[in-house]
């Protein structure tokens, strides 16, 4: 199947049909048995899920909807698409949040998507940060304070970070809802619920993530925005960006874990 084709699919499912509620069992069924968790980094982040499995999901959909499914069944659809970036690209993302007590949090990180997915991030809180970056064999961490590399061999298996991890288990297994439309800052978008309370909310054109509400063990609520998300060639420039050797050409390179808390993932 062609993009073109599933996008023709996929803007046929406007209207809401009386079987929706057997299309949905069945859509839930199909996809727990076909899709399967993607492996994970030890770095914690908002967001983030393989690509194959993400693609899964929407041939999963598209195929059993046809051309007679429900508009929320369609507009997941729509999400998992185009959060599921195709290979050869370097894609660069960036989300920031306030934490309940207001300090300021932000991540931002760029990623290869071909295997082994090498990445580099930098995360942290305001005026704090710490950068890494693996590529599959090396894991590597700067210290801006000695401008030192820190380097040591990593072969754990990676995936391909996407911004929408929280909303996986649901895409997956059925329990998302789309609860109709908001409008923050102005800004018109779709609600999707999980039932363990995160909610996501996404543009009503690309269907890419803007916001992420995350509960919290306090019962408040951090809400991330998703600020830059860029598709970039994968190139010899490009691939610079998530090296980080080469965004810091005149830093020390060193064997050995990286002390105290640079060494944070």
């Amino acid at each position: 199947m062609t993009t073109d084709q599933l996008e023709r699919d996929l803007t046929s499912l406007a209207e809401p049909h009386a079987d929706d509620d057997r299309l949905r069992l069945s859509i839930r069924a199909t996809l727990r048995e076909q899709v399967r968790p993607a492996p994970r980094r030890r770095t914690r982040l908002a967001f983030g899920f393989g690509a194959i499995a993400a693609a899964t999901v929407a041939a999963a959909i598209v195929a059993l909807i046809g051309t007679g499914g429900s508009s929320d069944a369609a507009i997941l659809a729509h999400v998992v698409h185009a959060s599921s970036p195709p290979a050869n690209l370097v894609v660069h993302l960036k989300e920031t949040g306030t934490q309940p007590d207001g300090t300021q949090v932000s991540a931002e990180w760029w990623q290869e998507t071909n295997a082994p997915y090498a990445m580099r991030l930098i995360k942290g809180v305001s005026g704090q940060s710490n950068e890494t970056s693996v590529d599959g064999t090396t894991e590597s961490t700067y210290d801006a304070a000695t401008n030192t590399v820190y380097q040591q061999p990593d072969s754990s298996p990676s995936a391909l970070v996407d911004p929408i991890e929280t909303m996986r288990a649901g895409l997956t297994d059925g329990t998302a809802h789309v609860a109709g439309t908001v409008t923050i800052g102005g800004r018109s978008l779709y609600k999707i619920e999980l039932p363990n309370g995160v909610v996501g909310y996404f543009d009503k054109t690309s269907y890419r993530p803007v916001y992420i509400d995350n509960p919290q063990r306090d019962g408040s609520i951090v809400r991330t925005e998703v600020t830059a998300y860029d598709e970039l060639p994968l190139n010899a420039q490009n691939e610079k960006l998530v090296s980080i050797t080469e965004q810091h050409p005149g830093a020390r390179v060193q064997q050995g874990e990286a002390p105290g808390p640079t060494k944070q993932r």
